[in-house]
């Protein structure tokens, strides 16, 4: 059984991201796609923030096509942290009636959180406080400072998201982008920051040294941000695999028809070669992302 833990999927996207791009998948590229591959499952993250630029995505529809393809899609909900309602007290009240309402209709969990405001925004914690409060896992890409890229801002290093660590010890975290991934070796520079750096993996990076401190933190193996992070120093990868083992989920987060992601084939040579046990290879391709949101393995 294999889970997608990141997927993108509209009735009709029509919306292209750039002239050159294509729309993102529909429901039905999405499950030709999971076929083809051999996927079970995927998970829809709608996108609505307003940096990045595609379709927006209403609950109704993600509902509506999880409705169509019974047993195939599990449902996200998202919510820009900057909107604000003067009917509550206070922005976590207003969160937690709305998420409130996604949750009772099925949603697992919130992302892809894309909203470019900085990690310790206090109402960027209004809205973490009320994904902890009703256990909500959080998909997220971050953006280092100064960068084009979309996604809560941070500086070198991760400080402004290790406070948001600290700050939400029950929520789940699950990091993607390339300003998250290229952390995972120390030595970083702000060209590599942004980008899918090659070469060994330096001892001392930031995600290594966040994984085994905070155990609320995962790691989410989609887009080339993801697979370059393992097949960059696979020496490295695999002894990184064996210690994070129950704290990675496989995800792929095709955005259009024409990506290319190789992870299923890198896995699956790596589990052939015996660089990774049966066990551990079954933990990150489904059974932590379903040991986490509680869904049965069949």
């Amino acid at each position: 059984m294999i889970i997608d833990a990141h997927a993108h999927v509209y009735r009709n996207p029509l919306i292209r991201m750039s002239p050159e791009s294509e729309p993102m998948l529909s429901a039905a590229q999405q499950i030709e796609m999971m076929d083809r591959l051999g996927i079970a499952k995927a998970i829809i993250l709608p996108m609505n923030c307003i940096e990045v630029v595609a379709d927006n995505q209403s609950i109704a529809e993600v509902l509506s096509i999880c409705d169509q393809y019974e047993g195939r899609f599990i449902p996200y909900c998202n919510i820009d942290p900057r909107l604000t309602s003067s009917l509550y007290e206070s922005d976590t009240e207003f969160f937690k009636v709305i998420l409130q309402q996604y949750k009772d209709l099925g949603c697992r969990g919130l992302g892809e959180l894309t909203a470019k405001i900085d990690w310790d925004d206090g109402r960027l914690w209004a809205l973490l406080a009320a994904c902890e409060s009703l256990g909500f896992p959080v998909t997220f890409h971050t953006s280092l400072r100064g960068t084009p890229d979309y996604g809560p801002v941070d500086e070198m290093g991760l400080p402004r998201f290790e406070k948001t660590l600290q700050r939400f010890p029950g929520l789940l975290f699950f990091g993607h982008s390339m300003s998250f991934w290229s952390e995972i070796s120390g030595g970083v520079t702000p060209e590599d920051k942004t980008t899918y750096p090659e070469g060994p993996v330096a001892p001392d990076g930031t995600l290594p040294r966040l994984l085994r401190r905070y155990p609320n933190l995962y790691g989410d193996l989609s887009a080339n941000s993801g697979i370059n992070a393992l097949s960059r120093d696979e020496s490295f990868a695999f002894e990184f695999i064996d210690e994070f083992q129950d704290r990675l989920v496989f995800a792929l987060d095709y955005c259009s028809i024409r990506d290319k992601r190789p992870h299923l084939q890198w896995f699956s040579s790596a589990l052939d070669k015996g660089k990774i046990r049966k066990t551990v290879y079954e933990k990150i391709m489904y059974k932590n992302i379903s040991n986490i949101l509680g869904l049965k393995h069949e």
